[in-house]
C-alpha cells in the first residue's frame, strides 16, 4: 500500500489541477486559491488505479472532486459516475466546468440523501472519499451506510489525526483491515490533519 500511495503522489504532481481551489478556510488564510497537496494525491490515486465511479462526502468548495475528475481521461468521462454530497452549496460557477459531476445538497445521513446517492450508481463504486464531520461516530455511520450499500474498492478518510475521536476511529480500522489500511498522511503532505487509505474490497 505504501508503494501505491507513493506512486499516486508522484503521478498526481504531474496532473494539471489549476483552478481546483480549496476555497474558504477557518485558518489564518481566509481563502486558498490553489489546489492543496492532498488534491494531487487524490488525482494520482484515481489516475493510477483507473478509478471512474467515485462518491465524495463533503464537497466544500469542490476542489477535491474536481481534482479527481481531472485525473479521469476525457474519453472515459462519459462512462464515469462522480457524485459529491454536502450540506452547503458553494462555488456554483466553478462547477459549471464539470457538468458530469452530480452534486447532492443535503445531510449525508438523511434518508433522502442516502437514497439519491446510492441510486446514482449501478455498480459497486471504485472510491468512497469522506471529508465531512470529523468525528468518529458520524464518520463511522457514513462508512457503514455507503460502504455497505456501494461496496467501494477503496475508502479514503481525511483528517484521521485531527482529534482523539478520529484517531480512535482510524485505530479501529487499522485493527480490522491490518495491512490494507495505510496512513498516507506523510506521503500526501497532510501530516497534521492526517489522510488514511483503506483497501475495502479486493478485486
Amino acid at each position: 500500500m505504501k508503494d501505491l500511495c507513493e506512486k499516486a503522489m508522484a503521478k498526481g504532481q504531474r496532473i494539471d489541477l489549476s483552478g481546483c481551489s480549496y476555497g474558504e478556510t477557518t485558518g489564518c488564510c481566509p481563502f486558498i486559491e490553489r489546489p492543496t497537496n492532498y488534491y494531487y494525491f487524490l488525482a494520482g490515486f484515481v489516475r493510477i488505479l483507473k478509478l471512474k465511479n467515485i462518491l465524495e462526502i463533503g464537497t466544500h468548495f469542490g476542489g477535491a472532486i474536481m481534482s479527481m475528475a481531472r485525473a479521469i481521461p476525457k474519453r472515459h468521462i462519459s462512462r464515469s459516475t462522480l457524485v459529491t454530497i454536502d450540506v452547503t452549496y458553494k462555488n456554483e460557477d466553478g462547477f459549471k466546468a464539470y457538468p458530469y459531476i452530480k452534486r447532492i445538497f443535503g445531510d449525508s445521513l438523511s434518508d433522502k440523501t442516502v437514497k439519491e446517492s446510492i441510486t446514482s450508481f449501478t455498480d459497486p463504486i471504485d472510491l468512497l472519499y469522506i471529508d465531512s464531520v470529523h468525528e468518529c461516530g458520524h464518520t463511522k455511520k457514513n462508512i457503514d451506510i455507503y460502504a455497505g450499500a456501494l461496496n467501494p474498492r477503496y475508502i479514503i478518510l481525511d483528517d484521521i489525526r485531527q482529534c482523539d475521536s478520529m484517531q480512535r476511529l482510524w485505530s479501529d480500522l487499522v485493527e480490522d483491515f491490518k495491512n490494507r489500511a495505510f496512513d498516507a498522511s506523510d506521503i500526501s503532505i497532510r501530516k497534521g490533519a492526517g489522510f488514511g487509505v483503506i483497501e475495502w474490497r479486493k478485486i
